[in-house]
């Protein structure tokens, strides 16, 4: 809460901030950011009288904020395949990158209704 004098501002975030970044480029992207604000409360309140510490909400605004940043650099797409090989490389004794890609490839299918699918790289 930020006050002066008479007036104050109240800013609530109910349910967080979450940020998010994924490096992991694919065929339209190199890199992705995101914000989310899912519940974002701001109050104007205004003191009742100088004698008493009584306020009044004069204003309430209520919003969300959601905010992707995709990053697409000039052929970005030979970093990502450079980077995929390099995982795959990696990833031959265990295995567990491919499955982790297979289990998001499932849930992505899964979620069809409506909804944008990630692209998955390639």
């Amino acid at each position: 809460m930020w006050g002066m004098g008479h007036a104050a501002l109240l800013l609530q975030l109910g349910l967080g901030i979450k940020f998010d970044s994924n490096d992991l480029g694919s065929q339209n992207y190199r890199k992705v950011t995101s914000l989310r604000i899912p519940s974002i409360v701001a109050k104007v309140l205004l003191r009742a009288s100088l004698d008493q510490n009584t306020w009044l909400e004069a204003s309430e605004i209520v919003a969300d904020a959601y905010l992707d940043i995709y990053s697409s650099p000039q052929d970005h797409r030979l970093s990502t395949r450079a980077q995929l090989m390099f995982i795959q490389e990696q990833d031959k004794l265990t295995g567990r990158a491919q499955r982790i890609f297979d289990q998001l490839k499932q849930r992505n299918s899964n979620s069809q209704s409506g909804k944008l699918e990630c692209q998955r790289p390639y």
